[in-house]
C-alpha cells in the first residue's frame, strides 16, 4: 500500500542523512534523495521521470524536467513551449542536512489550442536566478534559503473582437527564509522576508493604452512559531493513502484523529507585514498615486485566548480631477490608518470539537459550523476592538477608538462604544460649507457636523471629543446625553 511505503520512506528519510554523510556520494544515496523529494507526489507523477537525481562528484544533481511533469498532469487546451529542465545541486552535510544551490533561467510561453476559445497567449520569463539553502530530509522542508532573481516578465494577449494585452515586468526579486527548532519535537520557528523592485504593468486594447501601474518597491516580512511540520506531513500522507475511500474504518478514524490532534495547535503565533512604496496609476480618466501603503496581520496569545490583529495604513494619496470631482480632492486624506482586533479566540475549544468528532461518520457542514461557532464564541457574541482609526488632511484631523459587540444569531443586535476626537473642527466645518456652495449634496454633511459640534466636549489640547455609547436595544448616548 502507498501508506505503508510512505511510512517506510519516513523512517528512511529520518536516517538517510546519517547514511549519506557517513559514505561517499553514491547511486543508493541518489535513490534515497529521490524518494525524499517525491515523498508527497502521487505514484504516477513520482514515477514519471519528471524529477531525477544522479551522483556527480561530491554532489547530487537534481533535475526537474518540466515538460515531463506537464505531460503527466495532462493539461488540455494549451500548447506550451520553452519548458526546459531546471537543475540544482544537493550536498550532504555531517549534520544530516543537505546544502542545495542552483542557478536557472526560463522563458515559457503557453498558447491556447484552436477550438478551445479565444486565441490566448501567456508568457512568463526569468532572465536569471540563483538560490542557496539547507534542506531537512526528516521534515521534507527547507530550513533556510536565500533566493534572488532578475528580469521577470509576465505577458498575456487575448484576441477576441480585438487584441487585449497585459504586460508586466519586475527588475528584481529577493526572498530569505530562516528557521530554528522551537523547543518542541517536530516543530519549527520560521522567519521570512523578501520583496521586489520596480514593478511596471501596462494594460492595453488594440493600440489604445487603458492603464499603467508603477510600483517602486514591495517588501514583506513574516514569522511563525511552533509550526508542526512533521505532524502535518503525517496528515498529508494519511489523506493521500485514503483519498479514494468513501468511509473510514474505526481504526483509520482513530488514527486520523490522533494525527490531527498531534498537529494542534497549528501555530503558536503568526505575523506578517507588507510595505508598498511609490504607487503610480495612469488611466485615460486621469492619474493617481500613493506614496506608501502598509498592511499587517498578527495572531498571538495563549491557545485559549488568542488575539487576531489587522491593520492598514496609507500616506499621500493623490487623485486627478478626472477620477474625483475637483471640489472633493481637498478632502482626500494625506494619511489614513485603520487597526482592528478580534480578541479571545479560543482555539483550545476548537481542538476539543475536533477530539469529539467521529471521522467515520462526520457531521454535515451546517452541524460542524454550529459546533465550531459555539466553541469559539460560547456566549453567542463576537467582539471587535478598534485600537485606532484615523484620517488626516489639511482640512481635518480625526481619530477614533473603541469596540463593537455583535450577536451571532441576531444580525440586527449590536452594541458599540467609541471615542472620537477631532482637531480644528471649525476649520473642517468651514471647508465643507464652502464646498457645499457648488456641491449641494455636502449641505447635509455640513448640517451634521454642526449638530455634532453641539454635542462635543473640548479636551485640554483643544480637540473635540465624543464618547458614543450604542446599546444593543438601540439606545444612543453621546457624552452621556441621550439621543432620541
Amino acid at each position: 500500500m502507498r501508506f505503508k511505503a510512505v511510512a517506510a520512506a519516513a523512517v528512511l528519510a529520518a536516517g538517510v542523512a546519517g547514511i549519506v554523510q557517513a559514505a561517499d556520494v553514491s547511486e543508493q544515496g541518489a535513490k534515497d534523495l529521490l524518494g525524499n523529494l517525491t515523498y508527497f507526489l502521487p505514484d504516477d507523477i513520482a514515477g514519471s521521470g519528471g524529477i531525477s537525481v544522479k551522483p556527480v562528484s561530491a554532489h547530487y544533481e537534481v533535475t526537474y524536467d518540466l515538460q515531463k511533469l506537464f505531460d503527466k498532469l495532462n493539461v488540455t487546451g494549451f500548447d506550451i513551449s520553452g519548458l526546459k529542465p531546471l537543475a540544482l545541486l544537493a550536498t550532504p552535510l555531517d549534520s544530516g542536512l543537505w546544502n542545495i544551490e542552483g542557478n536557472n533561467a526560463f522563458d515559457v510561453t503557453a498558447r491556447s489550442k484552436p477550438g478551445t476559445g479565444p486565441d490566448t497567449e501567456f508568457r512568463y520569463a526569468l532572465a536569471s536566478s540563483n538560490f542557496k539553502g539547507v534542506f531537512d530530509p526528516a521534515l521534507h522542508y527547507l530550513r533556510s534559503m536565500d533566493m534572488k532573481g532578475s528580469g521577470i516578465t509576465f505577458a498575456t494577449k487575448t484576441s477576441d473582437n480585438g487584441v487585449q494585452k497585459n504586460d508586466a515586468t519586475i527588475d528584481s526579486i529577493g526572498y530569505t527564509l530562516s528557521s530554528s527548532d522551537s523547543g518542541e519535537p517536530g516543530r519549527l520557528d520560521i522567519k521570512m522576508s523578501g520583496g521586489l523592485q520596480s514593478l511596471y504593468n501596462k494594460i492595453s486594447s488594440d493600440s489604445t493604452a487603458l492603464g499603467e501601474i508603477k510600483v517602486a518597491a514591495i517588501d514583506f516580512n513574516a514569522s511563525a512559531t511552533k509550526l508542526p511540520l512533521k505532524a502535518v506531513n503525517s496528515v498529508l500522507h494519511f489523506v493521500s493513502e485514503h483519498k479514494d475511500q468513501k468511509t473510514l474504518s474505526d481504526t483509520d478514524s482513530l488514527a486520523l484523529k490522533a494525527l490531527l490532534m498531534d498537529a494542534m495547535p497549528i501555530v503558536g503565533s503568526f505575523d506578517e507585514s507588507v510595505a508598498i512604496k511609490d504607487i503610480a496609476v495612469t488611466t485615460p480618466l486621469g492619474d493617481g498615486g500613493l506614496q506608501k501603503l502598509g498592511y499587517f496581520f498578527k495572531v498571538a496569545g495563549p491557545t485559549n485566548a488568542m488575539n487576531a490583529n489587522f491593520g492598514m495604513s496609507a500616506e499621500k494619496l493623490t487623485l486627478a480631477s478626472g477620477l474625483m470631482p475637483e471640489d472633493y480632492v481637498a478632502f482626500i486624506p494625506d494619511a489614513a490608518d485603520i487597526q482592528l482586533q478580534v480578541p479571545n479566540l479560543n482555539f483550545s475549544a476548537l481542538m476539543d470539537v475536533l477530539q469529539q468528532t467521529d471521522f467515520k461518520v462526520p457531521d454535515n457542514n451546517t452541524a460542524m459550523d454550529v459546533k465550531l461557532q459555539q466553541a469559539m464564541f460560547p456566549d453567542g457574541t463576537m467582539t471587535i476592538n478598534f485600537p485606532k482609526i484615523s484620517a488626516v488632511s489639511g482640512l481635518y484631523d480625526v481619530e477614533a477608538s473603541g469596540s463593537m459587540r455583535g450577536w451571532l444569531n441576531e444580525k440586527d443586535r449590536v452594541s458599540m462604544k467609541m471615542t472620537v476626537l477631532a482637531r480644528d473642527l471649525d476649520k473642517t466645518i468651514a471647508a465643507v460649507q464652502e464646498a457645499a456652495k457648488t456641491k449641494t449634496d455636502l449641505a447635509q454633511l455640513s448640517f451634521g457636523l454642526m449638530m455634532a459640534k453641539g454635542f462635543a466636549k473640548t479636551d485640554a489640547d483643544g480637540r473635540s471629543r465624543w464618547e458614543i455609547d450604542l446599546s444593543d436595544d438601540g439606545g444612543v448616548k453621546v457624552n452621556g446625553q441621550v439621543i432620541k
